[in-house]
């Protein structure tokens, strides 16, 4: 039944959790789930677009293929984290997982934690934990369930629900589940926005990420000859009797008795199904690709270093003073810079002074964006004798921009010299 899926891969505007007892919980929106649901994936989401992501690993997400991948960055509001906004740049071309609706992008910072893959089998049956980008439901319909409700409700939710089966869609395996009021206030189902959320399954007390959300059926009739011009988008706990499909690959009847997991059968549908790209069918693959990462953070800062060099095929002259392509930039200065220690028609400088006036002298700073997890910190200084060196204080920053592809901020400050005399400048680069 490929028109279950048709609608949402066109991109129909929608947004997202809707839940089963009563007007969205208060408590589920914008805020971290507790007791036996506490650590069950709200602190690894990310604001991908108008949907959401999984952190996966220090330096890795993963979302919705369908989503696209022209975002340059992404965020982690302080609700997620409890701590502040933070912005992640996204680096090089994101990993397509095969032909299936996940997606794998790489970042130039470090994530504090990530989450772990579910790679067991045996899902169907398990209670889960879903994650999106939540809108209140609307009117209610014959008493069977809602209709979408306004989009400017949206907001970033969690819900509970239950595995019901493993089906596939386009040759790859998702998990489905239905919307039958089995969990009471918290049970949700997705709607569209809900797209690249996380979906959770506790293995052994911690909560691993099981899938990420693909599709929900949406579209509805209940007239005696239905169209898309009287169609209409909700989440029902018995849908029999209306019409779920489209003009485009046509309308089925929901019978109103008997139920089954099979989607294959039309009394499948009697209850509203979400969908989820199945984690443990894809997890050999995205492990090879996030282990690097995971390693990574297991080395000291000078380990980091030497790898970052290693990266760029130098094994030789990687000293810190080192200087291989002979482009007058030290291999620290190239690292502090994101610039490449090897190729000299790459020179990035991470420092350069600038002259204004007499009483003016401006300074330009080009800095990794990853400067906290590779252990760098740099100090302006400054002499009149180039044997005495000094901190510089008391500039004034007049402009921090981000360049979130190549993986660097630049910082531009200026100061009012102390003395009138000859004075030199230098940045000290310390690898701690």
């Amino acid at each position: 039944m490929k028109w279950l899926w048709s609608w949402f891969l066109v991109g129909l505007p929608a947004s997202g959790l809707i839940f089963m007892d009563g007007p969205s919980p208060a408590a589920n929106t914008q805020t971290a789930p507790t007791g036996d649901y506490a650590g069950s994936g709200w602190q690894h989401q990310l604001r991908y677009l108008t949907s959401h992501a999984t952190i996966i690993s220090p330096k890795h997400f993963v979302t919705a293929t369908h989503l696209g991948s022209s975002q340059t960055r992404v965020t982690q509001a302080s609700f997620f984290n409890g701590v502040e906004d933070r912005i992640f740049a996204v680096k090089g071309v994101p990993v397509r997982i095969g032909d299936t609706d996940l997606r794998v992008f790489e970042i130039w910072e470090t994530f504090d934690d990530y989450a772990l893959l579910y790679t067991g089998s045996d899902e169907a049956g398990k209670e889960m934990v879903v994650h999106g980008r939540g809108i209140d439901r609307g009117d209610e319909v014959s008493g069977k369930g809602w209709k979408w409700g306004l989009y400017s409700t949206q907001k970033s939710r969690w819900g509970r629900n239950q595995v019901d089966g493993i089906s596939t869609s386009n040759g790859n395996e998702v998990l489905h589940f239905d919307f039958d009021n089995l969990l009471g206030q918290d049970e949700a189902m997705v709607t569209a926005r809900d797209s690249g959320g996380g979906l959770f399954i506790e293995d052994d007390e911690i909560w691993k990420l099981a899938g990420v959300t693909y599709a929900v059926d949406a579209t509805y009739s209940d007239a005696d000859e239905p169209s898309n011009d009287n169609d209409f988008y909700g989440v029902f706990y018995d849908a029999g009797g209306f019409f779920i499909g489209g003009d485009n690959n046509g309308w089925t009847l929901i019978p109103t008795s008997g139920n089954s997991n099979d989607p294959d059968q039309s009394s499948f549908y009697r209850q509203t199904n979400g969908y989820s790209s199945r984690i443990s069918a894809s997890a050999a693959t995205i492990q090879l690709i996030i282990d690097p990462a995971i390693a990574w953070t297991g080395l000291s800062f000078s380990e980091r270093f030497t790898s970052w060099l290693e990266d760029f095929g130098l094994t030789t002259m990687n000293g810190e003073e080192d200087d291989p392509d002979g482009d007058g930039l030290s291999n620290l200065e190239e690292y502090l810079a994101e610039s490449n220690p090897n190729d000299s028609s790459v020179n990035r400088r991470a420092f350069e002074v600038k002259i204004l006036s007499e009483t003016s002298h401006q300074f330009r700073f080009v800095e990794s964006l990853d400067m906290t997890a590779r252990g760098l910190t740099s100090t302006l200084e400054s002499s009149t004798d180039l044997v005495n060196w000094d901190e510089v204080m008391g500039q004034t920053q007049v402009s921090n921009t981000r360049d979130d592809p190549g993986g660097v901020r630049t910082r531009v400050t200026t100061m009012a010299p102390a003395q009138s005399e000859c004075v030199f400048y230098r940045i000290r680069i310390t690898l701690n």
